[in-house]
């Protein structure tokens, strides 16, 4: 019990120490915070790349203004060159051309597998576009650019360069015609002609527009959706987990209150109380066990060490207050007992298990335990150890008896046989007065043999040294058996036996030999303790599975005190203690040996009367397995 108890307290000061806010508060931060953060980086990228996707749609809307501004400065140079025919008018024609050829240049390095970015890089900044959109269109075009819009745009693109070779061819013609002196009516054909192409770049120019601002649309629309659903999407997730992290966390919740309470529940069974003291405000904290023990009442209080030490014995002050400061100095769980004197005038042990504790948070020190009373414990122990040296003394006296028994049978056993052989002289017989004598010194011997013998017997039978061969006895048999044995006794006491046994036999599970002992000494005690003429009646009737065997006498009787007492070894009842001999041991052994056959023997007596030893056994058939006991 008292290892269970142990146990307890050392599970119970490991729940009290084992707190939420130690082990799972980290795991809850990044449980509950890491999916927002998540969700938050990640609606963060998408909305980066929305914005350089649109940036790079804006770089492409910018690098067709700048086209048609550099078209139209190329229609209205070679328009002033057909009138002026100034050559400074036709290098500017060339000159506003190169920013639509270098973007022209750049979209067929971008179809190729493996693009020029640098070169493409010159090239759109050429054409007119910023430096900082440029790493996003070619990353477009490489990208999306097989998609329908895209095409759409690409195809609008290809036909403005297709405008771009015939303002060429026609900026050429109108350069040779102008060098060989053409006339004004062919020069004027080129103008219409010019005019005409310029209607086309308009309607080449729309239609550009039209498709860029489609495809900016339609990925503006894409990216809102993306972004959208992919916010809603992680969304669901973090919200996912985090119910799943607050569910564990209501489970953990659960299980530590259904631990503490089982860890009160367990303490209240063993009698625990509960102490916790604050180091930096002095304070102890004691629940209702613990106020009771210490004799503060039968509520939980608040003290302070110095009003807890008035409770304890002055001799223990000293050792309790060392404790509680060893366990707050080395940090280890310490143990030790102290005496408490309480109101009512008991004085009771209280045993002290405590260690400190820092809370991780706050950083103020605290000293946890227990305290129980074990007061009864130490007791038991002592009695235990009483007992133990008890049967330790008697173990000895056991040993002693035998030895000593069995030293006394060599000597007397050579005084009973002089005695015999000087009864059985017939040559020279003795005289009568010494006759008389040596039958003095045969019955002595003869007592004193049976005393020997009766100690071998319970030292034996106490000692577990008598071996039993448990099997099926015909008990009947048995005691007549026994009956013939003292039949001489009996005569010799002038004692009638009276047999009131069952004609068929009774079958027992017992020892034979050790049966018929038993019926022996019972018979005898009824013979010498029955009046002059009496009669010994014997009889036996079943109950269930035992027999039970009456062996009653016409005696003296006793009473209910004298009973109970009759088992006992060297017991003697004292109004019999000089009418027969006796040693004491006899009812005893009988006791013993019935008891190791799984029977019981009682005694039923009524003063002036006589008594009943009954004896019960089990029953057992003819073909029952016999069954050894050591």
């Amino acid at each position: 019990m008292r290892a269970i108890q142990g146990k307890q307290v050392k599970q119970g000061l490991s729940l009290m120490a084992a707190r939420p806010t130690r082990t799972t508060p980290k795991r809850l931060y990044i449980s509950v915070l890491a999916p927002t953060l998540v969700v938050a980086c990640l609606v963060a990228a998408l909305a980066t790349v929305s914005v350089k996707v649109l940036g790079s749609v804006r770089g492409y809307a910018t690098g067709e203004s700048a086209w048609s501004k550099s078209c139209a400065d190329a229609e209205l140079h070679l328009s002033h060159y057909a009138l002026s025919r100034d050559p400074a008018d036709y290098d500017e024609f060339q000159r506003a051309l190169q920013a639509p050829l270098g973007s022209r240049q750049a979209r067929v390095e971008l179809t190729r597998p493996h693009p020029d970015t640098a070169l493409i890089t010159r090239l759109f900044i050429a054409g007119g576009s910023h430096p900082d959109d440029i790493p996003g269109m070619i990353a477009l075009f490489r990208y999306f650019g097989a998609m329908p819009v895209f095409k759409q745009t690409m195809a609008a693109w290809i036909e403005g360069d297709a405008l771009i070779d015939r303002l060429r061819a026609l900026g050429d013609r109108l350069h040779e015609q102008i060098l060989h002196g053409a006339s004004n009516e062919t020069v004027q054909l080129s103008l219409i002609q010019l005019r005409q192409l310029a209607d086309d770049f308009h309607v080449a120019e729309q239609l550009f527009r039209v498709n860029v601002d489609n495809a900016g649309r339609l990925t503006e629309a894409l990216l809102i959706g993306t972004i959208l659903l992919t916010t809603a999407g992680l969304t669901v997730a973090g919200l996912l987990l985090v119910r799943s992290s607050l569910i564990k966390q209501v489970r953990h919740e659960r299980s530590l209150a259904k631990a503490t309470r089982r860890w009160e529940l367990a303490a209240e069974a063993a009698g625990l109380g509960l102490f916790e003291q604050k180091i930096d405000s002095d304070q102890i904290s004691l629940d209702a066990n613990a106020c009771t023990m210490y004799g503060l009442g039968q509520q939980a209080c608040m003290v302070t060490p110095d009003e807890l030490d008035q409770c304890i014995d002055e001799a223990d002050r000293l050792q309790a207050s060392a404790i509680r400061s060893r366990a707050v100095e080395t940090g280890q769980t310490v143990r030790g007992t102290h005496r408490v004197n309480r109101a009512d005038g008991q004085q009771r042990q209280i045993e002290l298990i405590g260690r400190q504790e820092v809370n991780e948070h706050k950083g103020d020190v605290r000293l946890i335990g227990v305290v129980r009373d074990v007061t009864d414990e130490m007791r038991q122990a002592q009695l235990t150890m009483q007992r133990d040296a008890a049967e330790k003394v008697a173990a000895a006296q056991r040993e002693f008896l035998s030895r000593l028994s069995h030293e006394l049978r060599t000597p007397l056993n050579a005084i009973l046989g002089f005695a015999q052989l000087l009864r059985m002289e017939h040559t020279e017989p003795l005289p009568a007065h010494q006759r008389q004598q040596v039958e003095m010194i045969l019955a002595a011997g003869q007592q004193l043999l049976a005393l020997v013998e009766d100690v071998l017997d319970l030292t034996k039978v106490e000692a577990g040294e008598i071996s039993m061969v448990l099997q099926p006895v015909n008990a009947t048999q048995v005691m007549h058996a026994s009956m013939s044995m003292i039949d001489s006794a009996r005569q010799l006491l002038g004692v009638s036996f009276v047999d009131k046994l069952p004609l068929q036999a009774i079958w027992v599970q017992a020892d034979p030999q050790r049966l018929q002992q038993v019926f022996m000494n019972l018979l005898s005690n009824s013979c010498k303790y029955n009046r002059p003429g009496g009669h010994v009646t014997v009889s036996a009737h079943q109950e269930r599975h035992r027999v039970v065997f009456d062996i009653l006498d016409e005696g003296l009787g006793m009473s209910e005190d004298e009973t109970r007492q009759l088992f006992q070894p060297f017991k003697r009842i004292h109004a019999h203690i000089h009418a027969m001999e006796g040693t004491g041991l006899g009812l005893y052994i009988v006791k013993m040996l019935v008891e190791r056959m799984n029977g019981t023997v009682v005694v039923r007596s009524q003063k002036g009367v006589g008594s009943t030893f009954s004896v019960t056994l089990p029953t057992a058939a003819p073909s029952s397995p016999s069954e050894t006991v050591s």
